[in-house]
């Protein structure tokens, strides 16, 4: 793993060797999904089971359904085009290995006051964690990159999932890196929505796109490395 740390939102990523190769770990925080319940009203928020909730807002289970979505809409469509950093698969981290990330400072519990009762009923689970293509090298961000990065978001969109975090940091070499925040269809919250509320969901990552093409602008960019990184 890499040396230093931040507080993250999400979780860390790592550069990390495994059997040989290299990898982005992402470890994940603890995430309590009743903090979503807020966005529900009081006629829909009776409609969404806790679980339904948990399975539908928790990063890692937002990143995973994502991730799911495109290889699935990939076979079927038979897509060969790239446009996300690849994922290939989770794995549960033992108890030794989160007192080894205690150790440098990291609190993968730091959001859960210690008498909630998630925490108490999530005490014990394991840490969990995506493992991800590591893309060294960016590019600058040129129209031709720019281009390309529209076309992921485009690709996300189309496949019945909202980015809900299109930023500049969650891009690598013109590919989309992270999905922790991310609605993939069926969604509790989407399903709940009213459709005015709905359409402007629709229109986020469009704008948000446009929006980071205009803080950024062309042409190259400060790379954030993955020694860890703070995710957002």
């Amino acid at each position: 793993m890499g040396d230093g740390s931040q507080s993250g939102g999400q979780g860390y990523v790592f550069k990390v060797k495994i059997c040989s190769r290299i990898y982005a770990l992402k470890v994940f925080k603890f995430f309590d999904p009743s903090t979503h319940r807020n966005l529900l009203g009081p006629i829909s928020s009776r409609n969404v089971t806790d679980s339904d909730l948990e399975f539908h807002t928790d990063p890692f289970y937002a990143e995973c359904r994502a991730y799911a979505q495109i290889e699935a809409r990939r076979k079927s469509q038979g897509l060969i085009r790239k446009d996300i950093a690849d994922c290939y698969g989770y794995i549960g981290l033992r108890k030794v290995d989160e007192d080894f990330l205690a150790g440098y400072g990291i609190d993968l519990w730091e959001d859960i006051p210690f008498h909630s009762e998630y925490r108490e009923r999530a005490a014990g689970s394991p840490v969990r964690a995506l493992v991800k293509e590591y893309i060294e090298e960016d590019v600058d961000l040129e129209e031709r990159a720019l281009k390309t990065m529209l076309k992921g978001v485009k690709l996300m969109n189309r496949n019945k999932i909202l980015i809900n975090d299109v930023h500049a940091r969650n891009f690598r070499a013109g590919y989309l890196l992270d999905f922790g925040l991310s609605w993939t269809q069926p969604h509790c919250l989407w399903n709940n929505f009213s459709r005015q509320r709905m359409e402007a969901f629709l229109k986020a990552d469009r704008v948000m796109f446009e929006e980071m093409t205009k803080k950024i602008g062309a042409g190259p960019r400060r790379s954030d490395r993955l020694n860890p990184m703070q995710v957002e």
